[in-house]
């Protein structure tokens, strides 16, 4: 089986103490509407960290992101499976610049990504102890 590789950046405010969560655009072919945390597929030559700097700075004109750890890895099955390594990354920052991929983003706590992530995602942040990491309530 061969997986496609992808990086996603679990972003933290520490002052707002909440998640960033971004929503796909509207006419996206894949998940058109769907929440999500920021993140895409590594290009040729680029470290898993360097792609997740670089999908920051894309989707939501971060500049000021510091990636603290490797929160989790997970391998989505399916027609196109992907190996996701998601890291816990922070910023200062509470603005946000949409790329045209995304059409709103919310800075959400525990109670609100339940609510608004799908079922699998907010399950992953669960199991690897996410939530405890970025001490959401």
């Amino acid at each position: 089986m061969e997986a496609s590789l992808v990086v996603k950046a679990i972003i933290l405010n520490r002052d707002l103490r909440k998640l960033l969560l971004i929503q796909r655009s509207a006419t996206d072919v894949s998940g058109a509407g769907t929440w999500e945390g920021v993140g895409g597929s590594i290009e040729p030559g680029e470290s898993p960290e360097e792609a997740i700097l670089r999908e920051v700075r894309e989707e939501v004109g971060i500049e000021d992101i510091a990636i603290e750890r490797l929160a989790y890895t997970s391998l989505c099955h399916g027609d196109e499976p992907m190996l996701i390594i998601a890291y816990l990354c922070s910023t200062q920052s509470q603005t946000v610049r949409l790329s045209d991929e995304h059409q709103a983003w919310r800075w959400a706590d525990k109670q609100t990504c339940r609510e608004l992530l799908p079922e699998a995602i907010w399950r992953d942040f669960e199991r690897h102890g996410v939530f405890e990491m970025t001490e959401l309530k």
